[in-house]
């Protein structure tokens, strides 16, 4: 069956392979800052995802705390850039 585009081969080619959640994975860490926005993004840096839990450290303790009120809407975010099931939980340091 031939491609209409690139782009759709290379997704059927990620399904087939079972690296379609490794690359949204992936992009959670690349799209960061359009995910949550560049004042955010200055202050808070993704550094580790595994099972779900992803572990985000902030600039300073003020931040963290701030965000911890703002998890929901986080979660809302990362779930509508990279999709369900990637993030289920998100850890502040």
């Amino acid at each position: 069956m031939p491609y209409a585009t690139l782009a759709k081969a290379i997704a059927e080619f990620a399904r087939s392979k079972r690296i379609e959640k490794r690359l949204r994975e992936a992009d959670l860490f690349r799209l960061w800052p359009e995910i949550v926005g560049e004042r955010i993004a200055r202050r808070a840096k993704p550094v580790h995802l595994l099972r779900g839990r992803l572990v985000v450290e902030c600039s300073e303790d003020v931040w963290r705390a701030e965000l911890q009120f703002d998890k929901p809407e986080l979660l809302e975010k990362i779930r509508d850039a990279v999709g369900e099931g990637i993030v289920k939980e998100i850890f502040l340091k």
